[in-house]
């Protein structure tokens, strides 16, 4: 199973040996050293968030964006 993970300008291929969740991937202390992004990030594929618990797909694309903080008024 191969991934792409992109976080800004930086991609990242990561191989699984089993289908991984996108808590697995985005929890991958290799691919955060690599992409140097925290926590709070939140996973897109195709502009769509996807919850922690998705499996990924063979050959996906999975996009990293920071989650924005916010309060209300």
């Amino acid at each position: 199973m191969n991934v792409t993970i992109r976080f800004g300008m930086d991609v990242c291929n990561k191989h699984f040996d089993r289908q991984p969740t996108v808590n697995q991937v985005i929890n991958s202390a290799s691919v955060k050293a690599e992409l140097g992004y925290g926590d709070n990030v939140r996973a897109l594929v195709n502009g769509v968030e996807l919850a922690g618990s998705a499996l990924v797909e063979d050959g996906s694309t999975i996009i990293l964006e920071v989650k924005a903080n916010s309060k209300a008024s």
